[in-house]
């Protein structure tokens, strides 16, 4: 599951995961979303309508189920996985005693460097394509009201930050977006004042390195991120996303196998 999107590409990315999830586990992988993807025109979808969560828990279908498993394709733990979804699951599982739901770990996990050596490689994909030197590297999400989320993007800058050494002329991880209020200032600084700042500094090369998976309205074609990007297009290259990224894909797999084992 993913949380769901407007746009048709972010679902072709889920369903091309859950079938690279199905080849390596052998399990039956159901792409769904957690809201929005139900309204994207099928034909946009080679026919095939989007699941959603309401949607799908509104049919029939889930009243024979007696167990769930939800995979989540999130980088941590969001509103949207720790309120929101167990409401829905626990609402279905009211009617009937004898069922049982269970939500897996997110993407990120302390101490794993994965996420980070997936972004250092489409990091240096971008240098290479553009035959950037020593550039600037922006590593971007897109914000959050939880700081236990923001820390994960941290944890991860902090990784990359290493890992690129001395490669890179300057780094910083920053948001695309945040609340108003100063109990939100962990967020800063937003992508649009760093690249202000280092265009200032007459920056030629700069990578924006895109902490996202899906081709959503944030870091899809036409989105956010191009926006913001889009008057500094000279001396800024995007990286590719995340989502089926093979360190990707491990996580997922591990996350499948360790349900399986019965580990947390």
């Amino acid at each position: 599951m993913d949380n769901g999107s407007l746009n048709p590409e972010a679902t072709i990315n889920l369903r091309n995961i859950a079938k690279a999830l199905e080849l390596k586990t052998d399990l039956p992988i159901r792409p769904v979303g957690l809201m929005h993807s139900h309204k994207v025109d099928s034909q946009k979808l080679g026919g095939a309508r989007a699941e959603t969560m309401d949607f799908l828990f509104q049919s029939d279908e889930p009243m024979d189920w007696e167990d769930v498993v939800m995979i989540p394709l999130f980088f941590g733990p969001s509103l949207a996985i720790t309120d929101w979804l167990p409401k829905k699951l626990q609402a279905w599982q009211a009617k009937d005693s004898s069922r049982s739901f269970r939500i897996l770990e997110c993407l990120h996990r302390p101490g794993d460097d994965r996420i980070a050596r997936a972004l250092v490689e489409r990091i240096s994909e971008t240098i290479v394509a553009k035959n950037f030197k020593k550039p600037l590297v922006a590593l971007v999400d897109h914000g959050t009201p939880l700081r236990s989320v923001n820390q994960i993007r941290e944890e991860i800058g902090q990784q990359v930050k290493i890992l690129l050494s001395d490669r890179v002329k300057a780094f910083s991880t920053c948001s695309m977006e945040r609340r108003d209020g100063p109990e939100y200032d962990f967020n800063n600084p937003l992508l649009e004042s760093v690249l202000n700042d280092w265009s200032v500094r007459d920056a030629e090369d700069i990578v924006v390195a895109q902490l996202f998976l899906s081709p959503g309205r944030h870091a899809g074609k036409g989105g956010d991120l191009e926006e913001i990007c889009s008057p500094f297009s000279k001396s800024v290259a995007r990286t590719e996303l995340l989502g089926q990224h093979p360190y990707i894909l491990d996580i997922l797999v591990q996350r499948l196998k360790d349900w399986e084992k019965g580990k947390p």
